[in-house]
Parts: C-alpha cells; structure tokens; sequence
C-alpha cells in the first residue's frame, strides 16, 4: 500500500477483479465494516468515501440493511444505487421511502436514532481524546482560519454510537495532540464509559473511549515506523495487525456496481488533478441513467 495516496483520478479503465485494493479501497470496505449494524446511515453534504461506504454497505446486505439519509435530498431511502457526485441528491430521490424537510429531521427524527445512525464525517482536526474541530485551524502565522463547518456534528455525537470518522491523509496538521478549537467531543457526550469513537485513516483503523485512545489496525503495507511517526504521542500504535484486506467479490462488487467511476478517488486529488477529476466525473455521470 502507498501510504503517500498515490491515486490516479484520471484512470476510467475498469479495475481487474484480482487487482489488490489500492488506499481508496481498502478505506472504503473498510468504512463499510462499520456501517453494516447501523439502522440508519446519514450521507452527509459531498462526502465521496462516505457515501461510497455506505452504499456498498446497503449492497452488502442486499438491501435488508442500512437505509440511507440524504440531507440534501431531504430523503430516506432503502433504494441501491451506484454512488454519484453531482447528481448523487437526484438519484436519492428515486425510490424514496419517505420525504421530509430539515426542521422535521433535527427536531423529531435524529432524536429517536440514538445508538441506532451512523455516519462517517471527516474533520479538519481529530485529537488523542477523540475531540473534533471542522470549523477553524490556524495557519502558520497563528491566525484562525474559518471553515464551514458540519452542521448538526455536535448533536450527531450525542446519538451516534460509534462515531464515525475518516481522514484521507494521516498526518500532524489534522491529527493531533489538542485540536485548534472543539466543535464536537464524541467520548465526553455519553456517560463515563459509554462513549466510543472510530476513524478510518489512510494508514490504519483507531479507537477512541474514555479509557484512552489506540490503533486496532494498520493496513497492509503500513510500517509500524510510519504509522509511530503520523500518529499523536498519546495514542498508543503497540504492535497492531494488518487490516483484513476486503475479497475479491466486494472489490468486484465495488468497482463494478457501486462506484464504476470511481468517485472514492476525489478525495484524495488537489489543484490541477482535482479539477481535471471532477471534470471527467461530471461527463461521466451526466451520460449515466439514473436507475
């Protein structure tokens, strides 16, 4: 595994089914794990690896699992689907089971889902505590930068057991000793001892809980050097196991049926890259049917 997320965004050829999981990939199945026991799972606003994750977990169920929540469609829908960027809020449309508007979701449905949604957000800051920061960091003159932030993140912590969080790019600048400022805080909302968080990073799988935090996994390919090095001193890396690599008929499943274009890899492009894959993403799915 390339642990610099050497991705290539530009490739549309089709993935043999025996080719090894790159770093989106085994991020992917890996998130999915984690979303399978969920009653619910929210999407989230333009979360690439976590709307892939989920709809690959809805798949893996076949369709008796997880319903997926769309807040930009305003939808629950239990519908599989393959994953879209710019036209993912249309096809969540199709086939939903119910409509609502926003008032009706906060107030009335995310309070009875408690320990029953699930949803992976990725922060701007996570910290050894498990604390989360998607509003503003400083740069390195020491001035605030603001971000817009994930709405509702702080009562999300308070129902979602685990919580969920990913990180493309495992590194000092977004996880750290103390995050820049505390938006939510997953371990402190819930009783002593009752509170757990988990993030998928590009180099390993972590555990937060009031006892403190450590790796349960790194992936395949991930010294135990690299892993030490990106890794906040106070949270304890030991002498972890490779991440099970997902088979070969989910890498099939999830190269074929649910993400053919390959949105996981937009997370992972900057500057020229980027644009040139939302580019080719957005051709793409403008010549694909919706059903």
């Amino acid at each position: 595994m390339n642990v610099n997320v050497n991705v290539n965004v530009n490739d549309t050829r089709s993935d043999a089914p025996a080719a090894p999981a790159d770093v989106a990939e085994m991020m992917v199945c890996t998130m999915s794990d984690w979303l399978l026991r969920a009653e619910v799972i929210q999407l989230g606003l333009a979360s690439a690896l976590n709307q892939v994750a989920a709809l690959l977990a809805q798949t893996r169920t076949n369709g008796q699992g997880p319903a997926l929540e769309d807040p930009a469609a305003l939808t629950l829908t239990r519908a599989q689907r393959p994953a879209f960027l710019s036209r993912s809020e249309r096809a969540a449309q199709i086939g939903a089971l119910r409509r609502y508007e926003a008032p009706e979701w906060i107030g009335q449905m995310m309070p009875r889902l408690a320990g029953r949604v699930r949803q992976f957000v990725r922060p701007l800051q996570i910290d050894a505590k498990g604390r989360i920061n998607s509003l503003r960091v400083a740069d390195q003159q020491g001035r605030l930068r603001r971000f817009a932030g994930l709405a509702g993140l702080a009562e999300l912590a308070e129902i979602a057991q685990p919580f969920l969080v990913y990180l493309p790019q495992q590194d000092s600048r977004c996880f750290v000793d103390a995050v820049d400022f505390v938006v939510a805080d997953p371990i402190a909302a819930h009783p002593p001892g009752a509170g757990h968080a988990v993030m998928v990073t590009n180099l390993a799988v972590f555990e937060f809980t009031s006892a403190g935090a450590r790796a349960l996994s790194r992936h395949p390919g991930v010294t135990h050097e690299q892993l030490r090095e990106r890794t906040p001193a106070g949270v304890a890396v030991g002498s972890v196991p490779y991440t099970a690599k997902p088979d070969a008929a989910l890498l099939q499943r999830l190269r074929t049926q649910i993400d053919p274009h390959r949105v996981r890899d937009i997370e992972f492009a900057s500057g020229p890259a980027r644009r040139d894959a939302l580019l080719r993403l957005y051709a793409q799915e403008a010549a694909m049917p919706l059903r």
